[in-house]
């Protein structure tokens, strides 16, 4: 697999992209967030789609995976955001229940680099293709 910025082969030696001071990688069939502290969150109720679309390489599959994770991600983040400004506790977001609360106060610290690198990830073709030499 060919891996084109903003996608780095992380420490699992694995795809992953770097958000804030953390890692997001995909391994072994699941995503998985490394932190800085050595600390890591494994993603494991994520799907894959069930049906193939016609002309969506594997590739463009897993890209398509990692914005998902970072939409999650921003959903859970936006949702502490809101619930800390209404007074309440961050947790009592409609969506801050998505991670455990370390996961989603490191997500509403890094949310606009979050919303970036989805954004980014979303408009770019081919950030992941198939051959090439790593």
């Amino acid at each position: 697999m060919k891996l084109s910025l903003p996608f780095l082969i992380g420490s699992r030696l694995a795809p992953c992209l770097k958000v804030g001071d953390a890692f997001l990688s995909f391994d072994s069939g699941e995503f998985i967030l490394d932190f800085a502290d050595g600390s890591e969150h494994r993603i494991t109720d994520f799907n894959f789609p069930k049906c193939r679309v016609s002309g969506i390489t594997d590739e463009r599959l897993l890209q398509d995976a990692f914005v998902s994770i970072l939409s999650f991600l921003g959903a859970c983040a936006e949702s502490r955001q809101h619930a800390t400004r209404r007074g309440k506790d961050p947790m009592e977001g409609e969506n801050s229940d998505l991670f455990p609360e370390s996961v989603g106060a490191w997500a509403e610290m890094n949310s606009d680099e979050i919303s970036i690198l989805g954004y980014d990830l979303e408009q770019a073709d081919d950030l992941l293709t198939e051959g090439g030499a790593l």
